[in-house]
C-alpha cells in the first residue's frame, strides 16, 4: 500500500493546457524525460466537478493502486525516476467512500522495465445520490497483458492507447470525493534499454480472426511458450499463456471471457504444458466468423502444434479457417490479438529457436552491467 503524503505535495501541481483538449506538447515541466519528446493526452471522464491534478512526468509507471466500488474511489500511481521507486500521492477517496457498497483494493505491479503501461480505458457517468460524472471503471493495459476491468461497466466508455514505440509515463486528472477524470503523458519507450533490443530480435505476425472489435493486446516477447489455458464453447472464450523467462515461468493476464459466458454452451477448459525447453510452439490454426445473437466475427477454434505434437481442435470448425506455421528454426515466443467479451483475434510473435539461449546468455551479463 502506498503512504499517503502531506496535502502540500498536491498543491505543487498544476494542470497543463485546457481540459478536455486533444493531445498537445508539454513545456517546462521537470521529471527527467526531454520534455519536447512528451505529450498529454486530453481528459477522459467527468471535466466539471473536482480539482485538478498532475503527477508529472518520469521514466514510466512501476506500481498502481485503485480503490473502487460503485464508482472509481481513488487512484495511487508509483513511478520509477532514475531507478528510484517515487509515490507522488492518492487522488480521490477524499470522504465518499461511505456512499458506496463495499470498497475493494487491487493493486498492480509491471514488471518494470519490460513492462511499461500502453493503455487505459473505462466508463464514466453520474452516481444517483452520490456524484455528478465520475470514473464507473477502469482497465489498465500494459505491452505484455490487461488488469481489470476494476469498478462498474456503466456510462460512456472511452478507450486511450499510446501509438506503437510509446508508453505512459505520468499520469493526470480530476478528483474530489472519488476520481472524476483521468488523463496520461506519453513519451517514446526507451530504445537504450536492453530488453527493448532482445525484442527486436522477434518478428511480429499479422492477427487471425475478428479484426474489428474487442480491444488490442500483447503479452510481449519472452524466450518461449511454457503453458497454455483455453476456455471455449460455441466459440473461443479466452486464453492465458504462461511463458519462460530467464528459466522462470511467467503468468501473463487472461485474455476474453469478459461477460459473454452466459451466452455460449457449457464452457469447457483445457491445460497444455509443453515440454519446455524441448519442446516449443511453431504452429497455430483455427476457424473464424460471427456468431448470431452472441458476437461479430471472433475465433471458432483453434488447434496448436509444437515440434513434438498437436494439441486440439477446440472449439467448433466452422466459418473461415487460417493457419500460422512459422519457418524453419523458428518458435513462436509471445502471442497478441484482440478482445472483448470472447477472444476476437489471436497473433504471434517470432524468433529462431536455435539463437534464444544466446539473447538469454547477453541479457543476464548486460543486466548486471548496467546495475553497476
Amino acid at each position: 500500500m502506498f503512504t499517503t503524503p502531506t496535502l502540500s505535495i498536491s498543491c505543487t501541481t498544476c494542470m497543463r493546457g485546457e481540459e478536455g483538449s486533444s493531445v498537445n506538447e508539454l513545456s517546462g515541466r521537470g521529471g527527467g524525460k526531454n520534455n519536447s519528446s512528451v505529450r498529454t493526452s486530453e481528459l477522459y471522464g467527468g471535466l466539471a466537478s473536482g480539482s485538478p491534478w498532475d503527477d508529472g512526468i518520469y521514466d514510466g509507471v512501476r506500481e498502481i493502486t485503485l480503490v473502487y466500488g460503485q464508482c472509481i474511489d481513488s487512484i495511487s500511481v508509483a513511478y520509477d525516476k532514475d531507478g528510484q521507486f517515487v509515490k507522488p500521492g492518492k487522488h480521490g477517496g477524499v470522504g465518499g467512500g461511505h456512499l458506496h457498497k463495499p470498497l475493494t483494493t487491487v493493486e498492480v505491479k509491471l514488471e518494470y522495465p519490460e513492462e511499461f503501461l500502453v493503455g487505459v480505458s473505462g466508463n464514466s457517468c453520474s452516481v444517483p445520490g452520490m456524484a455528478p460524472e465520475v470514473l464507473r471503471s477502469l482497465k489498465l493495459e500494459s505491452n505484455r497483458r490487461s488488469f481489470g476491468p476494476f469498478g462498474v461497466l456503466v456510462g460512456n466508455p472511452f478507450s486511450f492507447r499510446v501509438q506503437d514505440g510509446e508508453q505512459i509515463v505520468g499520469l493526470m486528472g480530476r478528483n474530489g470525493w472519488y476520481l472524476d477524470a483521468i488523463g496520461f503523458h506519453i513519451s517514446p519507450a526507451p530504445k537504450s534499454k536492453l530488453f527493448r533490443r532482445v525484442q527486436q530480435s522477434s518478428i511480429p505476425s499479422e492477427l487471425y480472426g475478428g479484426v474489428a472489435g474487442g480491444d488490442p493486446w500483447d503479452d510481449g516477447v519472452y524466450d518461449g511458450v511454457r503453458e497454455i489455458t483455453l476456455v471455449f464453447g460455441q466459440c473461443i472464450d479466452s486464453i492465458c499463456v504462461a511463458y519462460d523467462m530467464n528459466d522462470k515461468l511467467v503468468k501473463t493476464g487472461k485474455h476474453g471471457g469478459y461477460g459473454g459466458n452466459h451466452l455460449h454452451q457449457n464452457l469447457s477448459t483445457v491445460e497444455i504444458k509443453l515440454e519446455y525447453p524441448s519442446e516449443f510452439l511453431v504452429s497455430v490454426s483455427g476457424y473464424s466468423s460471427s456468431v448470431p445473437g452472441m458476437a461479430p466475427e471472433v475465433l471458432r477454434s483453434l488447434k496448436f502444434e509444437t515440434n513434438k505434437r498437436s494439441y486440439g481442435p477446440f472449439g467448433v470448425e466452422i466459418g473461415t479457417p487460417f493457419t500460422f506455421k512459422v519457418k524453419d528454426g523458428e518458435k513462436i515466443v509471445g502471442l497478441k490479438g484482440r478482445n472483448g467479451s470472447y477472444l476476437d483475434a489471436v497473433g504471434f510473435h517470432i524468433s529462431y529457436a536455435h539463437k534464444r539461449k544466446r539473447f538469454r546468455i547477453i541479457r543476464k551479463y548486460l543486466s548486471k552491467v548496467l546495475e553497476c
